[in-house]
Parts: structure tokens; C-alpha cells; sequence
């Protein structure tokens, strides 16, 4: 019933959160002499928004031993642009928490990066740290 409910419609009907969009995986982490990189798949920014958010998934790890003030630039298709924090600074590997999800603000009129968040790593606790949690909840 439901694929052929949409078909007479003109316009497509949109994905109900099934589609992700917004989440663009890092391809490969090159770590130079000047400047660390984030490459992003091929066309990564065509159709976008001109100004707006949109999230990348730091597939690899930065190599350890990497400097901590190397500045963090995104690229795609060889084109690459620094990724800002306030005040224009420039993110450097030290600012990073690893590997994980950080949102990134993108402005087409500025050609300009600004990180919005620094990510999200997962920690797991151990069973004793669980029970004393479970128990205090009690």
C-alpha cells in the first residue's frame, strides 16, 4: 500500500529519518609536516545548504606522537579548508577528543569551518562502577 500511496505525488515525499544526509565519514587522516587533514568523499559538499550544520564521522584515529598544535584542515577533492573554533582560532589536533562524531557549521559565502561540538567518545564502566551506581539508585 504505502509505495504506491506517494507515487501520484509531485514532489518526493521525504525519507521518515531513514536517510542520513548530515553525517559525512572521514575517507582518510593525513598527517603532514604543516597541518593535519580530514578528507572527505568526493562532491562532499555539493547540494548543500549554503549556510548550515552538518556532521562528520572521524572514522580514523590521528596517529599517536602526532603534534598537539598542528591546525586541523577538511578537505575534499583537493580542496581543503581550516577548521575554525571562536575567535577564528584554529582547531588544532590538541583540541580533539578522537575518534567519534563532531558538528561542524559550514558557511558557502565565507568558505568558512567552525567545529560546534567536540565530539562524543563512549566510555564503558565497569561492572563494580554499574552495581555501586545501581545500588545508590535504590
Amino acid at each position: 500500500m504505502w509505495p504506491n500511496f506517494f507515487t501520484g505525488f509531485p514532489f518526493q515525499f521525504p525519507s521518515l529519518g531513514r536517510v542520513n544526509y548530515n553525517t559525512l565519514p572521514t575517507v582518510a587522516v593525513t598527517v603532514g609536516t604543516e597541518n593535519v587533514i580530514w578528507e572527505l568523499p568526493n562532491h562532499a559538499f555539493r547540494n548543500r545548504d549554503y549556510v548550515g550544520g552538518f556532521y562528520v564521522s572521524l572514522r580514523q584515529a590521528i596517529p599517536a606522537g602526532t603534534t598537539a598544535t598542528l591546525p586541523i584542515l577538511i578537505g575534499t577533492n583537493g580542496d581543503t579548508r581550516p577548521l575554525l573554533a571562536y575567535n577564528n582560532e584554529p582547531v588544532t589536533v590538541g583540541n580533539l577528543a578522537g575518534t567519534g562524531i563532531y558538528e561542524i557549521h559550514y558557511n558557502k559565502y565565507t568558505n568558512e569551518l567552525f567545529l560546534v561540538n567536540g565530539g562524543y567518545r563512549p566510555t564503558t564502566t565497569s561492572a563494580a562502577t554499574a552495581e555501586a551506581t545501581a545500588q545508590k539508585s535504590k
